[in-house]
């Protein structure tokens, strides 16, 4: 298994060969250990972070926090059961990296941008 920022080509290909299969798992630090999840069978699904796990959502948004078709570029923001309630003692962190999730009825759900 392999968690974090996506797995570089190389790396990917070395446990595949020697595994036949690797986990590719991405979570940024506003997270729980991990917010999606891949089997990589190749050096060519490198790129691929997955799906969201369980209680986890992923969104491709705009500047205006507005979903994006297929395939349009956008930043990648995270909501869910997961996801952090801020940085301890750093509300101005708190303020840049949080923000309300507006696909959510739950009172205080945030999503993230990372």
């Amino acid at each position: 298994m392999i968690a974090g920022e996506a797995a570089a080509p190389e790396v990917l290909y070395e446990l595949v060969s020697r595994a036949g299969i690797s986990g590719n798992l991405y979570g940024p630090t506003e997270a729980t250990v991990w917010v999606s999840a891949t089997a990589a069978a190749s050096a060519a699904d490198s790129s691929n972070i997955g799906a969201p796990v369980s209680n986890t959502q992923a969104y491709v948004l705009d500047s205006a926090l507005q979903p994006l078709p297929l395939g349009i570029p956008g930043e990648l923001y995270i909501g869910g059961a997961g996801l952090a309630r801020g940085y301890w003692n750093n509300p101005a962190l708190t303020a840049e990296a949080f923000r309300p999730n507006p696909f959510s009825d739950e009172p205080g759900a945030y999503v993230s941008k990372r």
